[in-house]
């Protein structure tokens, strides 16, 4: 009897021993060194920054500035007396070449300037000087107070000295000015008469103009 509880105590005991050299809930075993833990390893991608540098380009325009110089030639005056004829306010003159005879006018009622000579052939006709007023070649053109330049039939020669003498001759560019009328010769254009309300006309022995 002594020796069957003797036995029981020896088997419990063993069983408390063996026991206590198992493991608990998955923990490890008494004795055994646990490792260190390890971290998974997590890899960065490198990041890439992109600089965009915007550049700005000023142009400066200066604004162009032209000049333009306008020259007028003013013609020269020419001396009144020196073209006076015998009867009071006439003035006469030839062109340089002599091919138109001209006056300026101013004793009548109607202050006239004009001038005989070639006409050009596309002058047109006008009445003649005779009572039937048949449309002839002009033999002259005129202005006459403030109505426009016109061709004439004159039957006796009006811008010719009366007296039969030569006119002096009005140089090319200088301008004769009597009261409201101004006679001007260019070597081109010809002779120019004018008045003061704007009336007048040009003429050469190929080309006119009235207005």
């Amino acid at each position: 009897m002594t020796y069957t509880v003797r036995a029981v105590l020896l088997f419990a005991t063993a069983l408390v021993v063996a026991g206590c050299g198992r493991s608990v809930d998955g923990s490890p075993e008494t004795g055994a060194v646990a490792g260190p833990a390890t971290t998974p390893a997590v890899t960065t991608a490198p990041k890439t920054t992109t600089s965009t540098t915007s550049t700005t380009r000023t142009t400066s325009t200066s604004p162009i500035t032209t000049t333009t110089t306008t020259t007028t030639n003013t013609p020269a005056e020419a001396n009144p007396q020196t073209f006076a004829g015998t009867a009071a306010g006439s003035y006469y003159f030839t062109t340089p070449s002599t091919k138109f005879h001209c006056a300026i006018l101013t004793g009548g009622d109607l202050p006239t300037a004009g001038c005989h000579g070639p006409m050009p052939a596309s002058a047109p006709k006008v009445p003649g000087a005779g009572a039937s007023g048949t449309p002839v070649t002009p033999n002259a053109i005129e202005v006459t107070g403030g109505r426009a330049g016109q061709f004439a039939s004159a039957g006796d020669p009006r811008y010719y000295p009366l007296d039969g003498s030569a006119a002096p001759a009005l140089s090319y560019g200088t301008a004769l000015q009597v009261n409201d009328l101004m006679c001007l010769v260019d070597e081109t254009s010809g002779v120019t008469c004018r008045s003061d309300v704007g009336h007048g006309f040009t003429l050469s022995d190929s080309a006119f103009r009235v207005w």
